[in-house]
């Protein structure tokens, strides 16, 4: 293990800028950065620990010019995120494997452009913000950093030493931070030693601690190979019933010789288990996990958990989510939830007409109906549409009963896009309980050629949880999907839709005032 050097008081060295100024913060970074005798390293390999979420775990990263790659274990839970050329993959839990091409891209995009110090070089992509004081009393200076096709990023420059002391980030339903502590230079690298990251509720921090460093060692190109997805076990498409109750449906699954009914739910990004069924499988949960639904709420953990067998089918699992499900559909408690590891792990066609899904190993179904690209970065199936000519990216929700959830986030920024004024308030049942929102109607909704009019809407009124997310306008329910057959293909990042036998597009609904079921 490498003996981590003595802190530099160069880091001192040049001061905070006497004028505070974009050029100046930025030349006095530079000159820090030079009088360390930073330099590029032809590869890098950190090791250290995690902490958080009542959990241990370690984190290993590679740099080289064949690939980069970053491994974080936390108990039962492993993942990978690998960088091969201009392709970058992830790595979940459940062994499936994605290649980022939307919003998480973008965000990565921001980070090699802060890591590389472009920022630096380039500031016309900078915007100076002025002095901060961070909560734990440091003195910074903020700029707002926004590189072509990335996500803007926000930058504290530390006012004394001119090293980063944090980066904040919108991130789901808020602000994420990165803070890191204890700079040293390892033979010319500049590392934090400490990296803190929060969404702002501070008991699920994660606490990333630096122990060994390694520069200009040879890495193994194999380092950065792609492993192969882990699919469902069938070559042959298998149909199974769906057992609808008050607009949600069920798939019959089987674990261990128990039959179970779980939700169907392309909105969840885990397959979860209610506390009660984890324990007559005898399975042993770790860690406090928080779960973003209707509402932030504190989850029981992680379990290990090979696969469930749906028709006779095995799909594999390997780790569970074990959550108290008893408000997430009101009346009807779910065994659990299938979540967006089936999903991605399977072609899965819904025919809610016929109350069926028919699922096989990616690339075994037809494409039928029409095609929309769909972003699946964030583990969810997000896609565009427009509500009365306002454009918005919008999650496909099975778990969901409603026509269309709208985001509050959604509705400030665009005033007037859905009518609140009157109308009744209603509860939205989630993860986490219920969340308050506005029942109002949208005059029409486009998916891609499908004009569908007289929406049923929630304009949800919460500022935390799934129903609060700063990126997505809200989510399109089994309330408009039950109107056609949808073909979820997340290996191709496609989703297809077409009209069902009873596909109706609403417009002859009465007109002016809200027609809820």
């Amino acid at each position: 293990m490498a003996m981590l050097p003595a802190v530099l008081l160069l880091l001192a060295a040049s001061g905070p800028p006497q004028t505070s100024s974009l050029t100046t913060v930025l030349q006095a970074r530079a000159t820090a950065l030079q009088h360390l005798g930073v330099h590029e390293a032809s590869t890098l390999e950190v090791v250290g620990t995690l902490t958080g979420a009542a959990l241990r775990g370690e984190f290993h990263t590679w740099h080289s010019p064949a690939g980069e790659r970053y491994d974080q274990t936390t108990g039962v839970r492993s993942e990978s995120t690998i960088r091969v050329r201009d392709h970058q993959y992830v790595v979940n839990e459940s062994g499936n494997v994605r290649e980022l091409h939307g919003l998480l891209l973008a965000r990565q995009r921001t980070a090699d452009f802060i890591d590389t110090q472009a920022f630096v070089s380039q500031p016309q992509y900078d915007r100076f913000a002025g002095p901060e004081r961070l909560p734990d009393g440091r003195q910074a200076y903020t700029i707002v950093v926004s590189p072509p096709n990335g996500q803007p990023e926000t930058i504290d420059i530390d006012a004394a030493t001119s090293m980063i002391d944090r980066i904040s980030y919108d991130n789901d339903d808020g602000l994420a931070t990165e803070d890191y502590y204890g700079y040293r230079v390892f033979d010319g690298v500049l590392l934090p030693t400490r990296e803190v990251d929060s969404n702002g509720d501070h008991a699920y921090d994660v606490v990333r601690d630096t122990v060994d460093v390694r520069v200009d060692k040879t890495i193994d190109r194999s380092t950065f190979a792609v492993p192969e997805p882990a699919v469902v076990a069938t070559d042959v498409p298998v149909t199974v019933a769906l057992t609808e109750h008050l607009g949600h449906y069920y798939v019959a699954v089987e674990i261990a010789g128990h039959k179970y009914n779980f939700l169907l739910d392309s909105g969840a990004q885990a397959v979860v288990l209610d506390p009660r069924v984890a324990a007559q499988l005898g399975l042993r949960s770790e860690g406090q996990l928080e779960v973003s639904g209707a509402q932030r709420t504190g989850g029981l953990g992680l379990a290990a958990l090979d696969d469930i067998r749906i028709g006779g089918v095995a799909v594999p699992v390997r780790v569970v989510t074990v959550l108290d499900l008893r408000n997430v559909t009101p009346a009807y408690t779910a065994d659990g939830i299938l979540g967006y590891p089936f999903f991605a792990e399977a072609e899965v066609r819904l025919d809610a007409a016929a109350s069926t899904m028919t699922f096989a190993k990616p690339g075994r179904l037809k494409a039928d109906g029409t095609a929309f690209h769909v972003d699946n970065d964030r583990e969810l199936v997000e896609l565009h549409a427009s509500i009365d000519g306002t454009d918005g990216r919008f999650v496909i929700d099975t778990g969901n009963t409603n026509e269309l959830l709208v985001f509050a986030p959604f509705a400030t920024t665009h005033p007037g896009v859905v009518q609140t004024a009157g109308q009744r308030f209603a509860n939205n049942f989630g993860v986490g309980g219920s969340a308050r929102a506005v029942s109002t109607v949208v005059n029409e909704l486009d998916l891609g050629p499908y004009r569908l009019f007289n929406r049923n809407a929630a304009v949800m009124l919460t500022s935390q949880g799934a129903f609060a997310d700063r990126f997505d306008a809200g989510n399109i329910g089994m309330g408009i999907l039950r109107n056609f057959i949808v073909t979820f293909d997340l290996a191709d990042a496609t989703l297809y839709a077409r009209p069902g036998p009873h596909f109706d597009d609403g417009r002859y609904r009465g007109q002016g005032q809200p027609i809820f079921p």
